[in-house]
């Protein structure tokens, strides 16, 4: 029995050295956050200690040293840019992952507490509001639409968003009729990669305003009353 308890235990213990080690792998590959690229960075640095040493104790001549402490700079800075941009792609991916998390949680039924005890989901207009707007947003990031899809998002977007009259809308609106004259032209999808991600950001910061969807309340962390948001205050007058 010991040596069965004995042979378990260091098979566990293997398994659990083996994650480790992958684990330890997918952080340097795919670093997610702040620790991650911490490790990164203290790596980098103990690699330039370690090759500064190396060149002054090399023997070589002053020449032949400088070229190398000049080719070592040029790694690490080669090094640096590559973890600036996993860091970019990291702080992308990060927010994403919030805003559908935060998105999902606005589109989410009530949950009550029925006399019988059961708990019921149920779905107010105010979720539903929620959940149509959380489906255009995706719409609106959805990859390789064909013209004809796209312009049925647009299209929807636009009509949800000319509801309300104000800075921020009208914004929305002029880059939809932006890029629908732009697909109706033939532009290729590479040149409306800047338009898009920015007509997706004002949407979003459409969804996430309480006067628009009033479940985005719940999830402002400053408190409405003392929130100044000018692009969003109605117009008088008519729509340009």
């Amino acid at each position: 029995a010991a040596r069965a308890a004995a042979a378990r235990a260091a098979v566990e213990a293997a398994a659990e050295a083996e994650a480790t080690h992958k684990r330890e792998i997918e952080r340097r590959m795919h670093p997610r956050t702040y620790e991650d690229f911490e490790v990164l960075y203290n790596e980098l640095e103990a690699w330039r200690l370690q090759e500064t040493r190396r060149i002054d104790e090399s023997g070589l001549e002053i020449a032949e040293r400088h070229a190398e402490q000049q080719s070592l700079l040029l790694k690490e800075q080669k090094l640096l840019q590559t973890i600036d941009r996993l860091k970019l792609q990291a702080g992308d991916e990060n927010r994403d992952k919030r805003v559908r998390k935060s998105l999902q949680m606005m589109s989410a039924p009530k949950k009550w507490q029925m006399s019988d005890g059961e708990v019921a989901q149920v779905h107010t207009p105010f979720t539903t509001r929620a959940k149509e707007l959380a489906e255009l947003y995706n719409g609106l990031r959805l990859p390789n639409l064909s013209v004809d899809e796209r312009l049925d998002v647009l299209l929807h977007v636009k009509w949800t968003v000319k509801e309300f009259d104000c800075n921020l809308t009208r914004d929305i609106v002029e880059l939809i009729d932006r890029e629908a004259d732009m697909l109706n032209r033939g532009r290729a999808e590479s040149s409306l990669a800047g338009l898009r991600k920015r007509l997706a950001n004002l949407f979003l910061q459409f969804v996430e305003t309480p006067e628009f969807n009033p479940e985005a309340a719940r999830f402002q962390k400053v408190p409405q009353e003392i929130l100044v948001r000018p692009n969003v205050k109605p117009i008088d007058g008519p729509r340009k």
